[in-house]
């Protein structure tokens, strides 16, 4: 089994760049953790294999899961080590700040291979349309045509 501890403190509850992130989505191995965590929270448990491997997570910086809207801002990030369940076990995935890596207010930005990897293969539709820059983790309009094979599945409608 798999679940998600978004270990980011509330928002107004520390003096960090990163309080208030909510965790979006999770990826690892073979499942997709794809409930909102808020701060402080702890997601659904979700079937897992054993194996051992990154974990891959959507953030929302200032979202809040109860919100009526959708967030505005998604940050991919990945897990600063293999993650690794054993027959049987529960695997909790901590992200924080200092278990992802990512979110540029915390000092720890993604190569941009990364970042191509998590925004075009394992969340495509999260960042369909929008080309990422990991360096200063924004976001853009994408400028490539939606017949390009390097569009990977978050190929334009």
């Amino acid at each position: 089994m798999v679940v998600v501890d978004d270990d980011f403190p509330p928002a107004g509850t520390a003096a960090s760049p990163t309080a208030g992130t909510s965790v979006f989505k999770v990826w690892w191995v073979t499942s997709l953790l794809p409930d909102p965590v808020a701060p402080g929270g702890e997601g659904q448990t979700e079937r897992a294999v054993p194996a051992s491997n990154f974990a891959y997570a959507v953030l929302a910086p200032g979202w809040a899961p109860s919100s009526a809207t959708p967030p505005t801002a998604l940050l991919p990030a990945k897990s600063t080590a293999p993650l690794t369940a054993g027959r049987g076990e529960t695997l909790h995935v901590h992200v924080s700040d200092t278990t992802f890596t990512g979110d540029c207010a915390a000092g720890s930005a993604l190569t941009q291979d990364d970042a191509d990897f998590i925004t075009q293969r394992i969340f495509p539709g999260e960042f369909a349309g929008v080309a990422y820059e990991a360096a200063t983790c924004t976001r853009a309009a994408s400028t490539v045509d939606a017949g390009d094979e390097s569009a990977g599945d978050a190929g334009g409608d």
